[in-house]
């Protein structure tokens, strides 16, 4: 209503005396019936007509610019948008509705630097209108990475709003960017003195902390944070994060069962507690954590720490199953690939498509001593044993491993380099501790007497 009225006293002097009654009458009611229409988002092209007409009728003024170009903003076209605000500026520079809406402009078209430098110009003619402070804090916050200018606007509002617990919270997340961690610990303290209940702070607390390597402190936060707000699930996951770092797996379990049980049905948990309980190979509490984490959603990695628990309890169906699945996701999923690749290996299974598998996790991790390794035995296990010999040699550069120098003993053994066959099986026995290697060790040993 208010800038009905000043319309309508810009109308009654529209142009000076040069206008006539008549005329200024017209306009109004033309602009009247393009603010009715403005009011459906529909109808806006009708209401920019109606504009464009009280422009035609009662001549150029400055704020039906700006409303023409507020309709176009709405519509999205940003360009005739920016050509009428600039309209509006060319008549009347000190119009702060013409910089608000300019700056909003470039915003929605994200030329964040012309949006800002809009918005600095607004402020200096209208230096108490909140909006293009906060948008200013927005820009530089979160877009042009200037902090400096953001803390600036911020302590600015915290003037007139020292009450205001948000702005504390967000020139807390200003000075910690710029590592002011005192400062930031200092107005994160302020928002919750404002606000008790505010878990956001004492979670946002927690992480500076722990960046600090505070970790008391830290958990301390957290722990607050998840009492105030018992489906806060990242404080869940950095304390059970912290309580794993300090080898304290009993207090992961009961902490992400306590999540769980809340209602909180990550995968992460279920994933993070089935990898637990994987470790002290109760593989029973892990399959199920890992099925859990699944019917969540499916996913490459989980089906692949389930299939490696079926191998370590001896279904092979599963575990082929759910590797094949894991690859199935994620073609690119090298663990898998190579995990089921070298156990047909080892069971003399399905060789061709084993060495394919095998050759496409080296392609993915063309440095990775195991995957080479594989590679080598595939190729042993095809009886090509110069290619065998080129894959081992480049696995035992990469990784000092029992296994690889057992494959090279047996390939040595084959090439009938008797000395560097007894050298590998040796190097193997030390960590392995083999009957079958042992025996290998005595038969060269003859061999090499002879």
């Amino acid at each position: 209503m208010k800038k009905f009225l000043i319309l309508l006293v810009i109308l009654i002097v529209l142009n000076g005396c040069a206008v006539s009654s008549k005329r200024k009458t017209d306009a109004l009611k033309i602009y009247v019936s393009g603010l009715l229409l403005e009011k459906d988002d529909k109808e806006n092209e009708e209401a920019i007509k109606k504009f464009k007409e009280t422009i035609k009728v009662g001549g150029e003024d400055a704020y039906l610019y700006v409303k023409i170009a507020e309709n176009y903003l709405k519509r999205k076209e940003f360009i005739k948008a920016r050509e009428n605000y600039q309209k509006a500026l060319n008549i009347n520079p000190s119009l702060p509705d013409a910089y608000f809406g300019l700056g909003v402009t470039y915003l929605f078209e994200k030329k964040y630097k012309d949006a800002s430098r809009t918005f600095e110009k607004g402020l200096k003619l209208e230096p108490k209108k909140d909006s293009f402070r906060l948008l200013l804090c927005e820009i530089y916050s979160n877009y042009l990475k200037d902090y400096k200018s953001a803390e600036k606007h911020y302590k600015i509002l915290l003037e007139d709003y020292p009450s205001n617990y948000l702005l504390h919270y967000n020139l807390a997340k200003i000075y910690e960017l710029q590592n002011k961690y005192k400062e930031s610990e200092m107005e994160y303290l302020e928002s919750i003195k404002i606000l008790p209940d505010f878990w956001q702070a004492y979670l946002s607390l927690g992480m500076l902390y722990q960046k600090q390597g505070k970790i008391e402190e830290a958990k301390k936060f957290y722990e607050k944070s998840i009492e105030i707000n018992p489906l806060d699930k990242i404080s869940y996951s950095l304390l059970a994060t912290i309580y794993y770092s300090e080898k304290n797996d009993d207090k992961v379990k009961e902490l992400l069962t306590k999540a769980i049980e809340t209602g909180l049905k990550e995968k992460e948990f279920f994933d993070f507690l089935g990898s637990l309980y994987f470790e002290e190979k109760n593989y029973q509490m892990a399959e199920k954590y890992f099925i859990e984490s699944i019917n969540i959603k499916d996913s490459s990695l989980t089906r692949f720490k389930l299939g490696v628990l079926y191998d370590k309890i001896g279904n092979f169906e599963k575990m082929e199953e759910n590797l094949k699945k894991a690859i199935e996701l994620d073609s690119e999923n090298s663990l898998a690939l190579n995990y089921l690749g070298y156990t047909y290996l080892l069971k003399d299974k399905n060789i061709k498509e084993a060495y394919e598998m095998i050759k496409k996790a080296c392609k993915i991790e063309p440095n990775n001593g195991a995957y080479l390794d594989s590679l080598g035995w595939a190729y042993y296990k095809m009886g090509d044993y110069k290619k065998a010999k080129i894959y081992l040699e480049k696995a035992v550069k990469l990784e000092e491993d029992p296994e690889i120098y057992e494959h090279l003993g047996y390939l040595y053994y084959q090439l009938k380099d008797y000395f560097k066959s007894l050298y590998y099986f040796i190097k193997a026995y030390e960590k392995l501790n083999k009957k079958e290697i042992a025996e290998k060790i005595e038969e060269l040993k003859n061999l090499i007497k002879k």
